[in-house]
């Protein structure tokens, strides 16, 4: 049985099963690809940035046809509200080496694009042998803020103008649980933005 829509929420954009799917089709386009790089013995390192992506890893991670090990990274930016500061933080870095190894960025939505410049330098001084990004949602490019940060190799849906939760994304903390992504009315969003 479904999660009811909470009453903060106006419509559910993106149903369980399209998810499901669309990580269904995402795994097998990543397995295909690291089948042809990875050698014997080798493991893909995928690196989901919490919290937002802790779903989505989880998913994806067993779906993947390919040896893959989880390793995680805490950011924040946007410090309980509704839009992101620009200011990105480690919370918590990952705990192994990613030295000559293949990772894989697993990212809940690409906005602004601040997040998305901050993991492409923080990572590229710690010499992987490749390094790419696969989000989940993607917002219009028109959003972003930073220019040149377009990198991302594999996205799951393409979303407009919305705030969003569920699947992992949350408004203050809420809304996580969802296994479906809905749209938050506007109503919810001034009623955060004001806290």
């Amino acid at each position: 049985m479904s999660i009811p829509l909470p009453a903060d929420c106006g419509s559910i954009l993106i149903s369980e099963e399209s998810i499901q799917e669309r990580i269904t089709t995402l795994a097998s386009q990543i397995s295909e690809h690291y089948e042809k790089v990875l050698k014997d013995g080798e493991a893909l390192v995928l690196v989901p940035i919490l919290t937002g992506s802790y779903m989505f890893a989880a998913d994806l991670s067993r779906k993947l046809t390919i040896p893959n090990t989880v390793d995680f990274l805490a950011l924040s930016s946007y410090r309980g509200g509704t839009r992101s500061t620009g200011e990105v933080k480690i919370l918590m870095d990952t705990r192994d080496s990613v030295w000559d190894k293949h990772v894989l960025i697993l990212e809940d939505i690409v906005d602004s694009g601040y997040t998305l410049q901050f993991l492409a330098r923080h990572f590229s001084t710690r010499n992987p042998r490749s390094l790419e990004f696969c989000v989940l949602l993607t917002a219009p490019k028109q959003k972003r803020k930073v220019e040149g940060y377009d990198n991302v190799k594999w996205t799951g849906f393409h979303i407009g103008e919305k705030f969003v939760v569920g699947y992992g994304l949350d408004c203050a903390g809420l809304y996580r649980h969802l296994p479906y992504i809905a749209e938050l009315t506007q109503t919810a969003i001034d009623k955060f933005t004001k806290k």
